[in-house]
């Protein structure tokens, strides 16, 4: 197997992606073999599996709903002088 060429000049999620490539690859040939004929542990090929390539997924598949996107809907400044006055409203 060859691994891909490392370009410095890529976005580093691009070598994310790659690595989370390989991953895939790796955990797809291991359940191919016989338990007895696999190269990584139960435990390390579990790990992959339910861990490691769901998180890297996870992470690489952010969709941000256009809600999500822009400003806030009211500043900090604005969220503590409202509380200041609800707070000196209740104490007079």
């Amino acid at each position: 197997m060859t691994y891909p060429e490392i370009n410095w000049k890529k976005n580093e999620y691009v070598h994310v992606q790659e690595a989370l490539t390989l991953l895939k690859a790796i955990s797809e040939r291991e359940a191919k073999r016989h338990e007895m004929d696999q190269h990584l542990t139960p435990s390390m090929l579990a790990l992959l599996e339910d861990e490691i390539i769901p998180m890297i997924e996870n992470e690489l598949d952010v969709d941000y709903a256009p809600d999500e996107v822009g400003e806030p809907p009211i500043t900090l400044d604005e969220m503590h002088t409202a509380a200041w006055k609800e707070h000196q409203a209740m104490h007079s």
